[in-house]
């Protein structure tokens, strides 16, 4: 599910959590975070989303939150990951694209 909020690209989505061995709690991996981000802009873009980079994972916690950039075209986008709610093995997102490109 997509939707486009004014100023940015407002996406929302759920993942199943995976145990992150040793720690004995959720998170969502860096991978996970990246598919999602590319999945949830590419319907909402004229240019083609080439891909994103997340620094790590996040633990799968109400307002946890994490900075990526996303590749649009030729540019690079900072992108806000926030956890929304954690609930039977799934956590629910918000992906906010910021509106301009980074310098």
């Amino acid at each position: 599910m997509h939707r486009l909020r004014r100023g940015g690209c407002l996406a929302l989505g759920v993942l199943a959590l995976a145990g992150c061995s040793g720690l004995g709690e959720d998170t969502v991996t860096a991978e996970h975070l990246e598919a999602s981000i590319v999945e949830a802009l590419e319907p909402v873009e004229d240019d083609a989303v080439r891909g994103a980079d997340c620094p790590e994972g996040l633990r799968a916690r109400f307002a946890e939150m994490t900075r990526c950039t996303a590749r649009i075209g030729d540019e690079r986008y900072d992108v806000r990951v926030l956890i929304t709610s954690v609930e039977d093995g799934e956590a629910e997102f918000d992906i906010d694209r910021a509106r301009t490109p980074t310098p």
